[in-house]
């Protein structure tokens, strides 16, 4: 009895900070580097589709549309945006191993979401060397130079990448 007690006790009891310093930055490399530039390659050029196809109808739309696409991408189908799902590549929550959801899509993909108004916008081209630019070499770098492959924004949304093929594919193989 007093066992079940404690355990009520420690479920209502409020949440501890939650240490930060995991896998994310410890870790060997989960998917292999080219794997990952041409996942976010093909979603980049998802998202240019996206952004001129509903420019010609509407340019705020366009950008909404682009926008509101890359900031969700991630947390489609299992965590995987088109390009992951095409190359066998998945963003996984790092502290639970749970597939990447809105709010960590959201914020893994905000160094892009910061650069594509600046460069949708026609004056924005100086805004976008200034700000975006130096932001997207800052991701470049640390994916090259981290062991662990991290980037800027696995480090906001505290997201890993890692390989994964579905179980219906291997039947062919």
């Amino acid at each position: 009895m007093h066992r079940k007690v404690d355990r009520i006790f420690h479920l209502m009891s409020p949440k501890r900070p939650v240490n930060r310093r995991t896998n994310i930055f410890l870790a060997e490399r989960s998917a292999p580097l080219f794997n990952r530039l041409m996942a976010k390659a093909i979603d980049i050029l998802l998202v240019v589709a996206i952004y001129f196809v509903g420019a010609a109808m509407w340019k705020p739309f366009g950008l909404f549309c682009a926008l509101l696409f890359c900031a969700t991408q991630d947390a489609m189908w299992v965590g995987q945006s088109v390009g992951k799902r095409i190359i066998g590549l998945r963003v996984i929550d790092d502290h639970r191993g749970l597939p990447c959801g809105l709010r960590h899509s959201f914020l893994r993909n905000l160094p892009f979401l910061i650069a594509i108004p600046l460069a949708a916008i026609s004056w924005g081209w100086v805004f976008f060397l200034i700000v975006a630019v130096p932001l997207l070499a800052l991701e470049a770098y640390l994916v090259i130079a981290l062991e662990s492959g991290t980037r800027l924004g696995d480090i906001l949304g505290n997201t890993i990448v890692v390989e994964y093929l579905q179980e219906g594919l291997q039947e062919f193989q």
